[in-house]
């Protein structure tokens, strides 16, 4: 069996139905319900903000979707059958729309909460904290026999370079509003 399929197999042979139901649960958070509580939060404190945070995950979602058709890569449970599928999941494997949404949803949070903490073990602990959430909906996908790791990696990086692109845009536009008003 291929490394991958290993990992799979290992976090599945401890299956129970309490930690089936957790884990659907945190994989919700990479899922539209995540994404509509971030929006609403961002909403609250800067409505540009939401809406930049909305083009991002929007237009990275445009691309994960280009990039399943491009891969087609079946999921592990229609792949191997010693792989049980916890949950059912539309479309191709690679690459994993919750990593890459938790993945969004986790830099455009920290880079808000950045801005409020002054102190350098806040910033840490910020990021810490949103980094496990990202790892935890990782290790979730593999749980629940929808995803690979390679699928998580390429989910988690696609979600930070689209990011990366998002916050430099709202950052130019935050720029150029501030040399209007002055």
């Amino acid at each position: 069996m291929p490394f991958e399929v290993n990992i799979i197999v290992a976090l599945q042979s401890g299956a129970t139905t309490s930690l089936t139901s957790f884990f659907e649960i945190v994989s919700l958070l990479g899922s539209w319900y995540g994404f509509v509580l971030a929006f609403l939060v961002f909403l609250f404190f800067s409505r540009r903000y939401a809406f930049y945070f909305a083009g991002t995950f929007a237009g990275g979602l445009l691309f994960n979707y280009i990039l399943k058709i491009i891969f087609n890569r079946p999921r592990p449970y229609e792949a191997y059958s010693n792989i049980i599928g916890f949950s059912d999941a539309l479309g191709q494997s690679m690459p994993s729309n919750h990593a890459f949404c938790v993945t969004v949803i986790a830099f455009f949070i920290c880079y808000m909460l950045f801005t409020f903490f002054d102190k350098k073990w806040q910033k840490w602990l910020c990021g810490i904290v949103f980094c496990l959430l990202v790892v935890l909906v990782g290790i979730s996908r593999m749980y629940l026999g929808v995803h690979y790791l390679s699928d998580i990696v390429a989910g988690i990086c696609l979600g930070i370079l689209i990011s990366l692109l998002g916050l430099k845009l709202y950052n130019k536009s935050i720029k150029r509003l501030y040399g209007v008003l002055k």
